[in-house]
C-alpha cells in the first residue's frame, strides 16, 4: 500500500500521539472503557490491579512503533 507523504505523517503523529495519551492518563481510558462495556455491551468491566501499569506499557509500545514509522520515512 502505498501512502502519501501526508498519510504517513498523520499515521506517525498519531500513533506517537496516542502513545502519550496512553502514558499520560491511563485512569481516563480505563474510565472510558468501563463505561463502553457498561453501555455497548451490557458487561461490567473491572480493571485488576496493576491495569495502569500495562496501559502504560501499551503506551510505550506505541511510541516505539511511532519511532519505527519516523525512521521508515527517511
Amino acid at each position: 500500500m502505498r501512502l502519501s507523504t501526508t498519510e504517513r505523517r498523520l499515521l506517525w503523529l498519531g500513533t506517537a500521539l496516542v502513545g502519550v495519551i496512553h502514558l499520560l492518563v491511563p485512569g481516563l481510558l480505563l474510565r472510558t472503557a468501563r463505561f463502553g462495556y457498561r453501555t455497548g455491551l451490557a458487561v461490567e468491566f473491572r480493571p485488576r490491579s496493576g491495569a495502569r501499569k500495562r496501559v502504560r506499557a501499551v503506551g510505550v509500545g506505541l511510541l516505539a512503533l511511532a519511532a519505527v514509522v519516523r525512521r521508515l520515512q527517511r
